[in-house]
């Protein structure tokens, strides 16, 4: 069951999942080793110190995923776990009306890191969002202005 934001109708919000639906597991911030951006082990997930709100996010938000899965030990994972997770995530974080809200609002010449952060997603979860759209999606995002940009007409 995922949670939604009060007030926001389908916005998803990973800190109210946590809170609802895992409120064994505690999320702390912390320096993390090497380039990890988040660290499950169960019952805590540990986001990295330094991060923006968007990508602290997007990281709780994968974690999450992760534990729906069944993993309570989050580490170098195959890379099917983790594209499977990553797309999951988009898709949870960035429904297809907020996505083509975004990409009217911006117009023509706004750039990934634009979209991200209209988005209130970081980079790789707006790229990945982009590359998962399903047709329905493409023609939805086709008939908004500036789409074309995005590669998703």
């Amino acid at each position: 069951m995922t949670a939604l934001s009060p007030g926001t109708p389908g916005h998803y919000d990973p800190w109210l999942d946590l809170a609802e639906n895992w409120p064994e597991v505690e999320a702390v911030i912390a320096p993390l080793p090497g380039d990890l951006l988040g660290l499950l082990r169960y019952p805590v997930i540990a986001l990295r110190a330094g991060t923006s709100a968007a990508q602290r996010r997007c990281t709780l938000a994968h974690e999450i995923v992760h534990l729906e899965r069944g993993v309570n030990d989050c580490g170098p994972w195959s890379a099917h776990e983790e594209r499977w997770v990553h797309r999951e995530v988009a898709r949870r974080l960035i429904p297809v009306d907020e996505l083509a809200a975004a990409v009217r609002s911006l117009g023509p010449r706004a750039d990934l890191a634009q979209l991200a952060q209209a988005l209130d997603v970081d980079r790789e979860t707006a790229q990945v969002r982009l590359e998962v759209l399903t047709p329905a999606e493409r023609a939805c995002l086709g008939s908004s202005a500036g789409a074309e940009q995005w590669d998703v007409a």
